[in-house]
């Protein structure tokens, strides 16, 4: 009969059946921030022009495509109570200020910035095409813009602060 080494498969089987049973339970998601290379939020910082605040703004392509913001959410998938207490972005004064973001946000730089159709006010920001597939990339891992972490940092803005 051979008991040294028995029970060692079965341990390793089992642990590896726990494992794979919490990473496929409904509801169960890592963190984020526990994963190497998965962002925890996404900071759009936006230089040398002003834009507007707005409690639904959008971040567009150059030609216009939504990358995220007003009309990005299917139904149900948006917690109201916060968007509406918070808003859909942060806005920020810099990059270390941006709280809403996690330790290791995806950082892009705006290319410009629009607003709503028949609209005064800047308050959407345009993301070049290939940061709009990065944005969309990461937020395939991670999912922090169903998580509305999202912030505008605002350049201008901070330098005209006393």
């Amino acid at each position: 009969m051979q008991t040294r080494g028995t029970g060692r498969p079965a341990i390793s089987t089992l642990a590896l059946t726990l494992v794979a049973v919490f990473l496929v339970a409904p509801g169960f998601v890592p963190r984020a921030s526990a994963q190497t290379g998965v962002y925890t939020g996404l900071v759009i910082v936006v230089a040398s022009v002003r834009v507007d605040r707005s409690v639904n703004p959008a971040v567009l392509t150059p030609t216009g495509e939504l990358v995220y913001g007003r009309g990005w959410w299917k139904p149900g998938q948006l917690n109201d109570e916060f968007a509406e207490q918070y808003g859909i972005v942060e806005y920020a004064l810099s990059v270390a200020a941006a709280n809403r973001v996690g330790p290791r946000p995806l950082i892009v730089y705006a290319v410009g910035v629009t607003g709503p159709p028949q609209s005064t006010f800047k308050t959407d920001v345009v993301v070049s095409d290939e940061d709009a597939l990065r944005i969309h990339d990461a937020n395939t891992r991670s999912r922090f813009l169903q998580q509305m972490r999202v912030a505008i940092v605002n350049q201008m803005m901070a330098q005209n602060l006393p």
